[in-house]
């Protein structure tokens, strides 16, 4: 059914009547953003009835019973919630209270401090919990971005140690964890760790001399930086260096680029440095890598000109036998040094003394690399006449006084065969070096028949034998040291190897002991029934044999300690010995009379010391 022109009439004389009451001077927007500021209400808007704030509902929240009234109203702020209406903080001795209101509107309250900008200056804020705990602090730059910070949690409070200048301005935020809606008060004291000794940035920086001598270095706060400035002259060497583990140096061009690779660490100092062909202007900043205030010496040295060249042409020459002095004067100095060699003759290069990871590199006069190393030694066999050229890197060990020598060695010290070998004698000492891994070094003694003997290789060598046929054993007892038998006479060669080069080594073969019984029924040593005889074995592989003379058909009884006993009769059998379980002796009749032999051997095969034996043999 259509609708009735004057059911509109309603709705029409109240937008009338709305339009009348705003014309004939009613509450503005302004006013009502201005009476209801402070006012929350439980449902629907608040406006300005008569300059009174009053809480009205719309005709949604009316048809869904809603009450709209006033519910709370916001407690006046102690301090500003950003950094554009924060509070001017200065240093106090005693603490002052704050306020975290409880959240209007469902907005937390936080406050919002700016610290002082004195140049040059650190400070400490020491925010304590009173109602409200536990308290959340933060440092803040003035777009509200969280600064990085250590907070420390003191008998006093939460302490945070920060630097704030007019470049770069900071702001403290003291809040309730969020989303807890707690309130309270809590208490904060803010203390100026005074000026620091040098600037913080290029434009500040304290200038250096190059003088050599130590001086002391601050760390006043957590945040603190200091920040040096020098000038070198054209090829001249700098060290800045400081003590302990807990610092972090940055090296700078005149610029303020960061310098790649120039700066080195060891267990004690950090250094920074570098060689520059032209006069520069340097800058170091140092801070801390603990987030700790420290105290410590830092020096700069003046590393001098450098003194040798950092290519093949113009390289140091080196003579055989002299050492020269080398000083590399920055992480990013190389000195080159050549020599003359000839074909054939084997040249030991060294630099000393010895560091960890001293790296240097050996090449020919086209620059191929022959050899290279971080052990300080190389040792090189030249493969033809000519120049050759010494590298030293950029090592962690530049800035200090070293020496470089090279020595003629001459050619190869030993033969490789034992046709080749070099004869020495027992208790003669032999030295030799293995310069490449194809090297061996082979040593001939000659050794007797039944004689123990003591051979010592250090550093440990890899050993192997060559004999004439003859047995040979050998016992390795430790690192460098073996017992050496053997049961005939003749000339044994030792070959020495390493895969670790070069490889210096010392060798030597002594006579330890004599065998105190033969090893054969042919050697035998000669007794009387009844047989009450000790001995050593010297070695595992010791044989000590006795004999006597038996009578057919009689029962004996045999005994021994730390030995294994065979009894052989006349033709050499072995004779079956029966055990006696209580007393532990064995006992045999003879099968046949004459010569009967003990053969005695250790129970043990593989002794690393002499061992004494006992043997018994009585009739029945």
């Amino acid at each position: 059914m259509p609708r009735n022109r004057s059911d509109n009439l309603p709705s029409l004389l109240a937008l009338v009547a709305v339009g009348l009451f705003a014309a004939c001077g009613g509450p503005s927007a302004e006013e009502d953003a201005r009476v209801c500021a402070d006012v929350e209400c439980s449902a629907g808007r608040c406006v300005a009835e008569n300059s009174a704030p009053v809480c009205r509902c719309s005709a949604w929240e009316q048809a869904a019973g809603l009450t709209c009234t006033i519910v709370g109203y916001r407690q006046p702020d102690d301090h500003g919630d950003t950094p554009e209406t924060a509070t001017a903080l200065a240093p106090s001795v005693e603490f002052q209270e704050g306020i975290i209101n409880p959240p209007f509107r469902a907005k937390a309250d936080r406050d919002v401090f700016a610290m002082p900008t004195a140049a040059g200056h650190g400070y400490r804020l020491i925010v304590r919990a009173g109602t409200l705990a536990p308290v959340d602090v933060r440092l803040v730059e003035a777009s509200g971005r969280e600064v990085r910070t250590r907070t420390v949690t003191t008998s006093e409070g939460t302490r945070v140690e920060f630097v704030s200048t007019e470049e770069a301005p900071r702001f403290i935020t003291v809040a309730a964890p969020e989303g807890s809606g707690a309130s309270g008060t809590y208490a904060y004291r803010l203390e100026d760790l005074g000026r620091d000794a040098h600037g913080d940035t290029l434009a500040t920086a304290t200038p250096l001399a190059l003088t050599n001598t130590p001086f002391p270095l601050a760390l006043e706060f957590q945040d603190d930086a200091d920040v040096f400035t020098f000038r070198t002259e054209p090829n001249q060497g700098f060290r800045f260096s400081c003590e302990g583990e807990n610092f972090s140096v940055h090296l700078m061009d005149g610029e303020g680029a960061p310098v790649n690779g120039g700066v080195t660490r060891n267990s004690s100092r950090v250094s920074a440095g570098q060689l520059s062909p032209v006069a520069n202007t340097w800058f170091v900043r140092v801070y801390s890598s603990s987030d700790a205030a420290l105290a410590t010496q830092c020096q700069l040295d003046d590393l001098g000109q450098d003194d040798h060249a950092n290519a093949l042409q113009g390289a140091t020459p080196l003579t055989a036998g002299i050492p020269v002095a080398v000083r590399l004067h920055g992480p990013n100095d190389v000195d080159v040094f050549s020599f003359f060699a000839t074909a054939g003759h084997i040249y030991d290069i060294r630099f000393h003394p010895a560091a960890y990871e001293r790296r240097f590199r050996l090449t020919d006069a086209d620059g191929k690399t022959l050899a290279e190393t971080q052990w300080n030694r190389i040792v090189h066999e030249a493969a033809s006449t000519g120049t050759y050229y010494v590298h030293l890197l950029p090592n962690s060990s530049w800035g200090s006084d070293i020496e470089v020598r090279v020595d003629d060695l001459g050619t190869d010290d030993h033969g490789a065969t034992p046709q080749t070998a070099t004869l020495a004698d027992v208790g003669e000492t032999v030295t030799g070096l293995i310069h490449k891994q194809a090297d061996l070094d082979a040593i001939s003694v000659p050794l007797d028949a039944d004689v123990f003997y003591r051979l010592s290789c250090t550093r440990a060598c890899t050993l192997t034998t060559r004999t004439s046929g003859a047995p040979l054993y050998m016992m390795n007892i430790e690192d460098g040291l073996w017992h050496v038998h053997t049961p005939a006479s003749g000339l044994v060669t030792f070959i020495v190897s390493s895969r670790s080069i070069p490889y210096d080594f010392t060798f030597k073969l002594d006579q330890a002991s004599t065998d105190d019984h033969g090893d054969d029924a042919e050697h035998a040593t000669p007794q009387v029934v009844p047989v009450n005889e000790a001995g050593v074995f010297e070695l595992g592989s010791d044989v000590d044999v006795l004999s006597f003379e038996l009578e057919a058909g009689r029962t004996y009884v045999v005994r021994g300690s730390r030995t294994t006993i065979r009894i052989l009769d006349p033709l050499g059998a072995q004779v079956a010995l029966a055990y006696e379980r209580g007393t532990g002796n064995q006992t045999f009749t003879a099968p046949s009379s004459g010569t009967h032999v003990a053969e005695l051997k250790s129970e043990e095969p593989y002794l690393q010391r002499e061992t004494a034996w006992s043997f018994s043999l009585r009739e029945q």
